[in-house]
């Protein structure tokens, strides 16, 4: 991991042949906030947006010159309510999912030509999720099953970014990004009236992201 970091850290500053002027120009004003677009797009083209895996919704860019400050934003939230009667049973299920992802970073530009930027840079990823399960069971009395869940994720990776500018104040983009991510999960179960805590859970995974999401940029 340490080797992976210093060569991050190596391509992220290496000398640039444009001039701070030329990025001036492509990037006229200083901020920049991007809508992921791609679901959107999708459905009115009647395509198949769901391979799209960019969580991001919402992402805001301050440039500076040859480099930018990147980061990303995106909540969601699902809460659902089912009852069984089926078979005999009588069931009520209710769920509550709220997952909050945000991302931090740091990219180096490249300038192609008036209209197309090409970007690297290394990103921090931080993950929370919050999931709610209640089952009360009428065939037992009323009584209830609860799962609470806490989950805590924090990343890093490198990523790449094109852009196009249609004007001096709207861009479309695109990424590709290839993060570590690791999360922790608590969970407590509780059953009538007894409450207990469940062994804690970890897992690591690799995380590739091709650029299958598009950002419609506004400028400011």
């Amino acid at each position: 991991m340490k080797y992976l970091v210093t060569l991050l850290l190596f391509f992220i500053w290496l000398p640039l042949f444009s001039q701070n002027k030329d990025f001036k120009l492509f990037y006229p004003h200083k901020n920049e906030l991007g809508i992921n677009v791609t679901n959107v797009l999708g459905n009115v083209l009647s395509l198949n947006p769901n391979n799209a895996s960019s969580p991001y919704g919402i992402t805001y860019r301050r440039h500076l010159g040859s480099s930018s400050f990147r980061s990303g934003f995106n909540i969601n939230i699902i809460n659902t309510e089912e009852d069984d009667f089926s078979t005999g049973n009588f069931i009520t299920r209710n769920l509550y999912i709220m997952s909050v992802d945000t991302r931090f970073g740091w990219e180096k530009h490249m300038l192609l030509s008036k209209k197309f930027m090409f970007s690297y840079g290394i990103d921090l990823l931080l993950g929370y999720e919050k999931e709610n399960s209640e089952i009360l069971d009428f065939n037992l009395g009323n009584t209830s099953f609860i799962s609470d869940l806490y989950t805590l994720g924090v990343g890093i990776g490198p990523v790449l970014r094109f852009e196009f500018k249609i004007s001096d104040r709207l861009f479309l983009s695109t990424e590709s990004s290839f993060y570590g991510y690791h999360e922790m999960t608590k969970e407590t179960l509780t059953i009538g009236n007894s409450t207990s805590d469940e062994p804690d859970k970890s897992r690591a995974n690799l995380k590739l992201e091709l650029p299958q999401s598009l950002f419609f940029n506004i400028s400011f």
